[in-house]
């Protein structure tokens, strides 16, 4: 069983949220993800299925269906994608990381899987891997928010190596819309730090 820092459960649950609606933008070119549109009438009918259930909370149900997508359409990256989203959502981390792989065999350039790498790889100890999937989806998209954040959480509080830390919250911060209200007391916290570890 582990246990979330309360800096890291709301990026959890909103990364978790990003790879859904990204898996779904890969389907039809980035535009809207509702199912009525046009480009939707050639993705699986069960991997749709299987959206809903996830976005309903069925997890079980999601994964049944879009196992099934995985089987029928083998080369359906996004498929993979959301597999392995529903499986670390109910914590199975071997599964959710042999899904993930799986997605990005048939699509390398997948910054989304990279950074849900990294948080399986935090949750499981593996603080070096985590490091290396988290910069190479920033490598992949170097405007990924949220691989900016997880980053620079594990460089923070895991690592202990705080300058490029404060750099990647200071990335996140500039790549929002509206600064994010915890993030700024982050950043703060951190500077003082470092002026304290300078005397």
């Amino acid at each position: 069983m582990f246990l979330l820092h309360a800096r890291l459960l709301p990026l959890f649950f909103v990364s978790i949220c990003l790879l859904l609606l990204n898996s779904c933008a890969s389907v039809n070119g980035g535009g809207t993800t509702s199912p009525q549109n046009d480009a939707w009438k050639d993705v699986p009918k069960p991997y749709i299925a299987g959206l809903k259930a996830a976005k309903k909370g069925r997890s079980k149900q999601a994964i049944k269906l879009l196992k099934q997508s995985t089987e029928d359409y083998p080369t359906f990256s996004p498929a993979y994608t959301n597999l392995g989203l529903q499986q670390l959502k109910l914590k199975d981390h071997p599964a959710a990381k042999i899904s993930f792989k799986k997605s990005i065999e048939i699509n390398s350039h997948n910054p989304v899987v990279y950074n849900h790498l990294g948080v399986i790889a935090r949750m499981d100890g593996d603080f070096n891997t985590a490091q290396t999937m988290y910069n190479k989806a920033i490598q992949q998209n170097p405007d990924y928010a949220i691989a900016h954040l997880n980053l620079g959480i594990l460089l923070d509080l895991y690592l202990y190596n705080l300058e490029p830390a404060l750099q990647h919250y200071e990335t996140y911060q500039s790549l929002q819309d509206k600064k994010d209200i915890s993030v700024t007391r982050w950043i703060v916290d951190l500077k003082r730090r470092l002026a304290k570890n300078k005397k």
